[in-house]
């Protein structure tokens, strides 16, 4: 088995300290973007290295439904759904493409599909599924420290509530 490490230096008399990883379980939430497949080429790359599963996960938030006396409640709910679903079945086969992708480098892969608010989906896959490691990317492109300042709602809530490292590209 290969192992991630993670170099710290202790202070100049100790040296540097060695301390194992042991990655799994990646996670990458991806939300079909080029910049999601950055991402992904990076959990490959560290997948390739600890022989880590990769999970690709996209979360379909819910469509707003047109303003009130519109559409008859009922209209709106069948119409909603009809899209929803069109919509989760294209984001299936995407998801799907990518990880085939994966498993043609070697690397073992999941797609998941799932119903809510990105960054509480996150979370909770996360959590429930034990992964090790979140590699995601920001959506918004401003460089150095006013970039990090300016993450976007769902890395900034990522990096700020997890209990898992989080790997985030620009």
């Amino acid at each position: 088995m290969s192992y991630l490490l993670i170099y710290l230096k202790k202070s100049a008399k100790t040296g540097l300290k060695t301390f194992p990883v042991h990655i799994k379980n990646i996670l990458v939430p991806h939300a079909g973007t080029l910049l999601g497949d950055k991402a992904l080429s990076y959990a490959i790359k560290i997948a390739k290295l600890s022989g880590a599963t990769v999970n690709i996960l996209h979360s379909v938030e819910p469509i707003p439904g047109p303003p009130p006396l519109i559409l008859a409640k009922k209209q709106d709910s069948k119409m909603r759904k009809v899209v929803e679903q069109a919509a989760v079945r294209g984001i299936r086969e995407e998801l799907q493409k990518r990880a085939d992708y994966c498993r043609s480098k070697g690397i073992n892969a999941n797609c998941i599909v799932v119903d809510g608010r990105p960054e509480d989906e996150i979370l909770k896959y996360s959590k429930i599924h034990h992964i090790d490691l979140i590699i995601m990317a920001k959506r918004r492109k401003i460089p150095g420290i006013r970039g990090m300042l300016k993450l976007g709602s769902v890395s900034r809530k990522i990096l700020e509530v997890s209990d898992k490292p989080v790997l985030i590209l620009e």
